[in-house]
Order: C-alpha cells, then structure tokens, then sequence
C-alpha cells in the first residue's frame, strides 16, 4: 500500500510485487527454455514460491500467463522501433526491418505460441494479441510509410497485412 502522506509503499506491498515479480521472470525463464506453458509446479520449483503464494499474486492461471506475456512484449517492444524509420534507399529499409523482425521473431516466439494456444479461451489475451499486432503493423507502416503513402487506403492495408504474414514468426 502506497502512504498518501509519504508517497511510500509498505512493506507487504514491494514484497507483494518483488514476488510477482519474481513468478512472472520464473515463467518467462521456463518459456526461454522451451516449456510453451509452465505448470504450477515447475512454477514453484523456479521461483521458490509455494503455489498458494502463486495463487495470491495472480488471480489465476490466464492472469499470470497474461503478465508473462506483457512482460515479454516490454523486452521486445524496443526492439521493433527503428531509429533510422523510413529514411534511405528501399533496399536498406528492408533489410533493416527484416534484421528487426528475425530478432523480434527469434526472442518472442515461444512466448507468443503460448499467447496463441490461450487466446481462444483468454479474451484478455486475445485482446493483447491485437494490441501487440497493432504495434507490429506500425513498424511496417513506419518503415515503409513513403511506398505506402503511394497507394490507395485498401492497398496499403493490404500490403502492411500481406508484410506482416510474411515477416511473422509463424
């Protein structure tokens, strides 16, 4: 709990969050690894925490999975901006998002199989998928926003959907 006088947080608060925290690296450790969607017990056993502990942090197990899967998204979010955009030749402009979309690809694409596999069940993880998918068609519209800017509405929604199929991780 946060002290409106002092602006401090208390203890059982920073505690509450370190192990939130801490199940949520754990998960994304066991992901990293190759376990598409850790169990309560590897969860555990990586964390140090008992799984009623787990239970009290996250309110269950689509909630966890869904701040796994924000988490993950914070680490690889920077990596989708482009600092150089749309500036120079086409060429260099697709090689510098292809090389952006294998790192991206390479580092989420255990994390967004799970995102995938929960999404029919999880409407709040569907709901991030969109979101995350979003933020993707951004990069191709900000990276290729002169050639886009050369076509219809249709067509350039076409070509940033077509881009992306291409570029997915699947």
């Amino acid at each position: 709990r946060v002290n409106n006088m002092t602006g401090s947080v208390d203890g059982r608060t920073a505690r509450r969050e370190r192990n939130r925290t801490e199940v949520v690296e754990a998960a994304l450790a066991l992901v990293d690894e190759g376990e598409l969607d850790p169990s309560i017990e590897q969860l555990t056993r990586r964390s140090g925490l008992s799984a009623r502990s787990i239970f009290r942090y996250f309110e269950g197990l689509d909630d966890l999975r869904r701040a796994v899967i924000q988490r993950h998204f914070e680490r690889v979010e920077p990596l989708i901006t482009s600092p150089d955009g749309a500036h120079g030749p086409l060429d260099d402009r697709i090689r510098r998002f292809v090389d952006i979309r294998i790192k991206v690809n390479e580092s989420m694409a255990m994390s967004a199989r799970t995102a995938q596999m929960r999404a029919p069940y999880a409407p709040v993880i569907a709901e991030d998928i969109k979101r995350y998918r979003k933020v993707l068609d951004g990069h191709v519209r900000e990276n290729f926003a002169p050639e886009l800017r050369a076509r219809s509405r249709a067509e350039a929604d076409d070509l940033v959907a077509l881009i992306d199929v291409m570029v997915s991780f699947n």
